[in-house]
């Protein structure tokens, strides 16, 4: 038989298995991470007819090659483009990834190991996740108690957790920015207030409030003072009045309502009425309060049933309204906020020549006042029938500023003590100075005014220039409840040095020297033991100039209210994480992912898995990230990298080689067929 006829058998069978490959290929174009194969040619055996000679000298001929027929072809190899991605195809699932790389997903159906480009995972009952086509667990590293990824032993990846996220009582804090000496703030009573948040370990939210005041210290020097003196004849009596302005606004529809809108005889009654029922007194008819009022509060405190309201006022009642609709409106009223005095018990409301005046100074003065029927507070001259003699002072101090002091004595020469305490003299623009003033010119002034010059021991505060005390001036629940901290600050006295370099302002310590942050005792505080011990970092602060301007400011740095789980995802490193809806994030583990020396030697098994063969070596288990051999990609799938275009030009080559194969047998047939054909 023709040899010819056997290698075009072998041609043939060869193409075929090309064409089972290619129409593989084509029919996974659509199938995830799937990877092309591509199948290689060799020729088969030779027959050697006569083989090769060499060279004779002594003949005088030369060598001859060797004459030799090929028996065909053969499948050299058939390989898979491993090294090839696929395209991106974005699905939005979480749980859909992709790697970058040449790296597999290593999965387990609980026997055996297998490995796969394809990111289709899901989560099942049990919150492993898993193939969504198998159901193959996804293996990597879990966490220790403390979150951290243990890289040790594989095991599935478990996305079960908490729905919510404890509570964490905050115990790190920081105060940071400029102190600027020029800045007015530092002048105030309290100093440049700093505030920021903390949380208890049940997730509630308190403010912290603090005071940054300049150090002083006392310096007594002679100074030649201008003294004043004036009496007064203070006013028995004054009243503590609400002046703010009340807004009415018709329920439902949120219209506001002008003065035109009802006559002025109802707008008074209705004025008089709502302030007494709002500030403590009797509430008429149709007059509802919002608890939680104080006198002078801004917001919406009352509510206004205007039938019932002029029903129930004899004047009102029967009478013609300008404004028919206004008999059956529901009115929301609405304080604007503010107090004052005035020594007459005001008739009608609203009161416009209230003075205002801290009621630090009232009290120096006044006995403690009593409410009446109509919400004013009364107060009483604690000497009614006395006078108080004001005595003022100004000079000149070092910088050359005009400074003038109070001093206040009874009608029997006693000193009125000042806001320190003492009798000493006070600064004007205290709550001691000129707002007492106005205090004392509700009553009557006397024509005496004695002005002399005189030398005077003075005792001044000076500032201490990069010296200042952090004060802690309260602590405040989130629905504005003062927390009792006199167990924390012995009543209020707890106060830290702070110290700046005396050349360039940079911060030196707090508290004590060598020490950057102070820690306040707040689990001292009886709050059912919900409170942590806070440490609070000032090492970022400094006391420079900045246009007067201070920008010192305090930020919790933990410490979280309840949180709401979010979601779970996964990352680029392939750790997989549980995000709560107050900014805590839980890690759940780590899929880690395999590695091959030879990864075009992996075997096929069906269902988008490859398994380990001699050739392909042993999968190393690796962090894709800390390897830097690629990422992972949430919410994107690898498409198959099947190019159409190739696979139908190899079809093309692969029907023509077919085809001239078959025209080897059918010519060789004919050779033998006339062959046959001699003996006829």
């Amino acid at each position: 038989m023709m040899r010819s006829l056997f290698s075009g058998v072998s041609g043939l069978r060869t193409h075929q298995t090309r064409m089972d490959v290619i129409g593989n290929n084509i029919a996974n174009v659509n199938t995830t991470a799937f990877k092309a194969k591509q199948m290689n040619f060799s020729d088969m055996l030779y027959q050697t007819t006569q083989a090769a000679t060499g060279a004779n000298a002594a003949n005088g001929t030369g060598g001859t090659n060797p004459r030799q027929i090929g028996l065909g072809v053969k499948a050299a190899a058939i390989n898979t483009t491993i090294t090839q991605e696929g395209a991106n195809q974005s699905t939005g699932n979480p749980f859909d990834l992709k790697i970058s790389g040449e790296a597999f997903f290593v999965v387990s159906d609980g026997t055996s190991t297998y490995y796969t480009r394809d990111g289709s995972f899901d989560v099942d009952d049990a919150g492993n996740l898993c193939m969504a086509s198998t159901g193959y667990i996804v293996q990597g590293w879990g966490v220790d108690n403390e979150g951290r990824i243990v890289k040790g032993t594989v095991g599935p990846i478990n996305t079960r957790t908490s729905n919510e996220y404890a509570a964490d009582a905050t115990q790190n804090a920081q105060i940071a920015g400029i102190i600027d000496r020029d800045d007015v703030a530092l002048q105030t009573e309290n100093g440049k207030i700093v505030n920021f948040e903390v949380y208890d370990s049940a997730g509630y939210a308190y403010n912290m409030k603090f005071g940054i005041l300049p150090k002083t210290r006392e310096v007594t020097t002679v100074r030649e003072t201008l003294n004043t003196e004036n009496e007064w004849g203070p006013s028995a009596t004054i009243y503590k009045v609400d002046t703010s302005k009340l807004t009415y606004t018709e329920d439902g529809t949120g219209r506001k309502l002008t003065a035109t809108d009802m006559p002025q005889e109802l707008l008074d009654k209705l004025e008089n009425a709502v302030r007494t029922a709002v500030n403590g007194g009797t509430a008429a008819p149709g007059i509802t309060v919002t608890p939680g009022h104080n006198m002078g509060d801004a917001g919406e405190w009352a509510t206004v049933d205007m039938k019932a309201f002029i029903d129930g006022d004899p004047d009102l009642a029967g009478k013609v309204l300008e404004n028919g609709d206004l008999y059956n409106m529901t009115l929301k009223v609405n304080f604007s906020g503010g107090t004052g005095f005035v020594k007459s018990q005001p008739t009608s409301f609203p009161v416009t020549d209230a003075v205002t005046i801290p009621e630090e100074a009232i009290e120096a003065f006044y006995d403690a006042g009593t409410t009446n029927t109509d919400g004013t507070i009364t107060y009483n001259f604690k000497a009614a029938t006395g006078s108080v003699t004001s005595i003022k002072q100004t000079y000149t101090d070092d910088d050359g500023k005009t400074v003038t002091k109070y001093q206040f004595k009874d009608a029997n020469g006693t000193v009125i003590q000042a806001d320190n305490g003492t009798g000493t003299m006070v600064d004007a623009g205290t709550v001691y100075g000129e707002a007492i003033m106005k205090l004392l010119n509700l009553g009557k002034k006397s024509d005496t005014v004695n002005p002399y010059t005189t030398q005077t021991e003075m005792t001044e505060s000076q500032v201490v220039d990069k010296e200042y005390t952090l004060k802690l001036l309260g602590l405040t629940s989130s629905d504005g409840k003062e927390i009792n901290i006199d167990a924390l600050t012995n009543n209020g006295g707890a106060s830290w040095d702070l110290m700046f370099n005396k050349s360039d302002g940079s911060f030196s310590y707090v508290g004590t020297e060598g020490q950057s942050s102070i820690t306040v005792a707040l689990n001292s505080i009886n709050t059912d033991g919900n409170f942590s011990n806070l440490t609070i970092d000032l090492s970022d602060t400094s006391n420079v100039g900045n246009d007067h301007k201070s920008t010192v400011e305090g930020k919790r740095l933990d410490g979280t209210k309840v949180g709401k789980l979010l979601g779970v995802s996964v990352g680029t490193d392939g750790i997989v994480t549980a995000s709560y809806s107050n900014g805590h994030i839980t890690t759940l583990g780590q899929i880690c992912v395999a590695k091959f020396a030879n990864a075009m030697g992996l075997e096929n098994s069906g269902d988008n898995l490859y398994q380990t063969t001699a050739s392909s070596g042993d999968a190393a288990l690796v962090d894709i990230k800390a390897e830097g051999i690629g990422s992972i990609t949430s919410g994107i799938l690898e498409m198959s990298n099947v190019d159409l275009s190739q696979q139908f030009t190899d079809m093309i080559t692969t029907q023509r080689g077919f085809q001239a194969n078959s025209r080897t047998i059918t010519v060789s047939d004919t050779l033998l067929e006339e062959l046959i054909n001699l003996k006829r």
